[in-house]
């Protein structure tokens, strides 16, 4: 730990006993259930019903690799929060998770630098351990100067920033506006929204409900 109380999260990996992915699963739920229930951001309190239920739901998904993940334990954080404790967690096990993607380079509507520099990990959600039709959830990983076109879907989103910052523009002809840790992004159903990180690497959880929870996003334009 720093002399400011902030740690390195692969610091907080090292002597970490063993643990099931049952177990695993379960203490990320718990403390993301714990940020959205104490939360008094309007538009988070809203998803909190999402999550009813689900832990009766569990299932071993497996685990999956994306080198984007090892981003994490470059991140400091203050692991006495819960969203760093989250990020400790997801961080800590992450070899235990699975990472996903959404695009393809031959769908020619993103970059290549987002391609090289996301992912995702389901927590809730359709194809997550924890299974739902009205809440999709989990932690998505950019790397640094990545930008994520205008695009748009039918739920309604939420980002709460964990670590790092980005550019966020909400509605098509909105200026943008920059978005840091701690700070809770609404986007409303069918809006469309982009954003550009910074220098650091950005860590968010992410909420979905409402439409399909797995449709794949819209953009506004093709890049090929």
């Amino acid at each position: 730990m720093g002399a400011d109380g902030m740690h390195d999260a692969s610091a907080l990996m090292e002597g970490a006993g063993s643990m099931d992915v049952a177990t695993i699963h379960s203490e990320i739920l718990s403390v993301m259930e714990r940020m959205v229930d104490t939360s008094e951001n309007p538009h988070v309190q809203r998803f909190r019903s999402g999550f009813e239920g689900v832990r009766n739901t569990w299932r071993d998904v497996g685990s999956g690799h994306l080198p984007t993940a090892a981003l994490l334990d470059s991140i400091r954080i203050d692991a006495g929060t819960l969203p760093g404790r989250l990020v400790a967690l997801v961080s800590k096990h992450r070899k235990h998770l699975l990472w996903e993607q959404t695009y393809r380079k031959e769908d020619d509507v993103v970059g290549e630098d987002l391609l090289a520099g996301y992912g995702f990990s389901e927590v809730t959600g359709k194809r997550g351990p924890y299974v739902s039709e009205r809440l999709r959830s989990g932690i998505g990983i950019w790397a640094p100067h990545v930008k994520y076109p205008l695009h748009w879907h039918d739920s309604e989103e939420i980002y709460w920033v964990l670590s790092g910052s980005a550019r966020f523009q909400v509605g098509r002809d909105e200026p943008a506006s920059l978005k840091k840790a701690g700070d809770v992004v609404f986007m409303p159903s069918a809006v469309p929204h982009a954003f550009w990180t910074a220098r650091e690497p950005f860590v968010v959880f992410y909420l979905w409900q409402g439409g399909d929870l797995r449709q794949v996003s819209e953009f506004e334009s093709r890049i090929g």
